[in-house]
């Protein structure tokens, strides 16, 4: 019996095949280009690369495949390119213009620091919904969940059909004041909408968002409706060739909150679908990390178009609260991931208003990529710079199935370096360096903000072009310790993910306790937040018995901006327990005093709970993978000369085929270890072992003692 798990990515779609084998748990992985027209096509052709490693037929394959999980870009493409549903809100009387005021830093949210203070060169995002559809109905509800105004829902009919047709509406968005706290009038705005407009996809902020904050609320009903019909039809497609082909069991789909669901629970709520992939990626290293031992780790993924990256701390992979895409800022629960833009596509040019190298934001994606895929690409990108370089050998790229372009490579390369009036290596040596030195600034940004020093974290690195360039990043941290995951895995580590996640729902619900906290109040919010997420298992069709963990979301009474989300002792997740207040109380403080300091958690005198967050996981039924693909000792590499980033120098490297590597193999850099997905490059100086399907890279001393140093660069 098979589980599969598939990640659609910007340049690449990952498959993996994770099975019994004779040794145990055993896995196969496949890359194909990523298909834009339809993104299925690309995932096929990998699901028949993977049947082939098995000597099945697809059909046959897929017929014993117990679990299917998908990651997908669909809803993330379609807010950033602005191809979604035609959509309209139905809102509170008087309350039509939320979306418009928004937030006062609206114009920057989600923008770089240095567009924070370019007030000219920045603007509102675009509007979502079509233009002036907005329907406001007399309704209202108060804080506590008392209707003040009851709707009138003969009244409401006749509006909602009238505002349907005049807008020609694929989709309606629901956010009524206060819903959260009592979502009676938007359930029967959704019937009636149901009713009289059968097709149109309904978004419920109360549903999608169930917290305080109207702003945030309106946005993520939006942005459910805005991609929720293209998530449902791409879903129902995909579902409908896998089962034609074969496939009986329910197609599950990665969540941004680190677990899958079934489709029909994704289609409902497709916002959760958004950066499911990095989030996949997240997942993976958490498992991986709890089966090696390592409790804190710094994840980074850098693929063919982004760099991203996430932390488990303490065992536990980092949440986040708010989440923001084209500007705009919404609140669901999801694994705290950032992303920048330097990826093995991502383009280098000259600046031209400075005349220095300048890597990034843009990618050539898939297509046409770097130039040396020969698919019609004409600027110099990461990937033509390890090809100048060495560090990728045309003749091994995807294990010798598709051959790169040196030339092509060094013709991009060579243009650049005239502009900027160096030499070639010189040129190719600095766009490494500079995408090294951004990757690492968002590593400082992600651990330093939550008071933690990255040198004491172990890096993860992953996806195709991460373990050619974690070397780099790693040492611009000062980290001396990376683990490649799974060998040749590593470069599929999201969708390894995918296949490996647990089924999970998360349940969040807005309390108003403030310190001194009852006993007895306390422990019936959070058994009516458990009891939420257990019937949300139940409504999502899953009949096991899920494992429940519960987070109190804390600050100081009135402090907006810096708030700890507190674990609840699992003990204290059941019956009722003496002295719950004082435990979550002692647990914030010394948090608070870890992060900001003691004098920080001095200053203030009362603590209050805002939020209750519950997650109901089933755990996957994948065994942990700790075997290589190939683990057989091989005969010593040939020798190649590299040009290496950093000392910028010609050294002579030992070139390792990894499929040949047995465990406890031990190498010494410089030498570059080559997969058929991935290539991991081990600098003079540094060593690398084999142990368990992993790839451990030990680093000499870091460059600099400082891990602030170069923040600002």
């Amino acid at each position: 019996m098979f589980h599969i798990g598939v990640d659609i990515g910007g340049t690449f779609t990952d498959c993996v095949l994770i099975g019994a084998g004779p040794g145990g748990t055993a896995y196969s992985t496949a890359k194909t280009l990523s298909t834009k027209g339809d993104p299925a096509d690309g995932v096929m052709a990998g699901l028949t690369e993977l049947a082939g490693e098995a000597g099945l037929a697809l059909p046959e394959l897929l017929s014993r495949t117990v679990r299917f999980g998908h990651g997908t870009t669909i809803g993330t493409n379609a807010v950033l390119e602005r191809t979604g549903a035609r959509v309209g809100v139905i809102t509170t009387a008087g309350h039509g213009d939320a979306l418009a005021i928004m937030r006062g830093h609206g114009r920057v949210a989600g923008r770089g620091v240095e567009d924070v203070f370019r007030v000219r060169g920045t603007s509102p995002p675009p509007p979502l919904i079509a233009g002036g559809a907005v329907l406001e109905l007399h309704e209202r509800v108060d804080s506590g969940g008392k209707i003040v105004v009851a709707l009138d829902e003969g009244r409401a009919t006749a509006a909602v059909s009238a505002f349907v047709a005049e807008h020609r509406l694929d989709s309606v968005a629901v956010a009524f004041l206060w819903s959260f706290a009592n979502p009676e009038h938007e359930l029967a705005v959704e019937k009636i909408v149901r009713m009289v407009a059968p097709d149109v996809f309904v978004s419920l902020s109360s549903r999608v968002s169930p917290r305080l904050g109207e702003f945030e609320r309106t946005v993520a009903a939006v942005l459910n409706g805005y991609v929720g019909p293209a998530c449902t039809r791409y879903l129902s497609s995909m579902g409908g060739r896998l089962t034609a082909d074969g496939l009986r069991a329910p197609l599950l789909v990665m969540q941004s909150s680190g677990g899958v669901v079934p489709a029909a629970v994704a289609s409902e709520v497709a916002l959760g679908t958004l950066d499911s992939g990095p989030t996949a990626g997240l997942t993976g290293v958490a498992a991986l990390a709890a089966a090696n031992g390592d409790r804190n780790v710094v994840a980074t993924d850098m693929g063919g178009t982004s760099f991203d990256i996430g932390l488990v701390v303490d065992g536990q992979p980092a949440v986040a609260n708010e989440s923001v895409i084209g500007q705009y800022t919404y609140r669901i629960p999801h694994l705290d991931i950032r992303a920048t833009a330097c990826g093995g596509g991502t383009i280098a040019r000259r600046d031209p208003q400075t005349g220095a190298l300048r890597v990034g934001p843009d990618s050539a994606g898939s297509e046409p990529g770097p130039a040396c895929y020969a698919r019609g690409g004409t600027q110099a990108t990461v990937t033509d710079a390890d090809v100048v370089l060495g560090l990728l050998r045309p003749d091994s790229f995807l294990g010798g199935r598709m051959p790169l372009d040196e030339n092509a490579s060094r013709a991009v390369v060579g243009e650049l370096a005239g502009s900027l009036g160096l030499g070639l290596e010189e040129t190719a040596a600095g766009i490494i360096s500079v995408n090294n030195l951004r990757a690492a600034t968002l590593i400082r940004q992600q651990t330093l903000e939550r008071g933690l020093d990255p040198r004491d974290f172990v890096l993860y690195s992953y996806g195709g072009a991460g373990p050619v360039h974690a070397f780099g990043y790693a040492a611009e941290i000062g980290v001396r310790e990376v683990l490649i995951p799974l060998g040749n895995g590593a470069s599929t580590l999201s969708a390894y993910g995918i296949a490996a996640g647990d089924v999970t729902r998360f349940v969040e619900a807005e309390t108003v306790l403030r310190a001194p906290f009852d006993d007895e109040a306390l422990s019936r919010e959070i058994a009516g937040a458990i009891g939420r997420a257990r019937q949300s298992m139940v409504a999502a069709g899953v009949d096991e018995e899920p494992r429940i963990d519960a987070w109190a979301l804390m600050r100081y009474q009135e402090q907006l901006m810096h708030s700890l989300e507190v674990l609840i002792d699992p003990a204290d997740c059941g019956t009722a327990r003496a002295g719950l207040a004082d435990r979550l109380a002692g647990h914030f403080t010394r948090e608070y005093a870890r992060r900001y300091g003691a004098a920080a958690a001095s200053a203030f005198q009362a603590a209050e709970i805002f939020a209750l967050r519950v997650r109901a996981r089933v755990p996957s039924a994948a065994g942990e993978v700790t075997s290589a693909p190939a683990a057989r000792p091989g005969p010593a590499g040939r020798t190649v000369p590299v040009f290496w980033p950093g000392p910028n120098e010609r050294l002579d490297t030992t070139v390792y085929d990894g499929g040949q590597l047995a465990g406890g193999a031990e190498i010494a850099g410089p030498a570059l270890i080559e997969l058929s997905h991935t290539t991991i490059a081990v600098p003079r100086g540094a060593s690398l072992s084999a142990a368990r399907g992993h790839f451990r890279l030990r680093l000499p001393a870091a460059r600099t003692a400082d891990v602030t140093k170069g923040a600002a660069r």
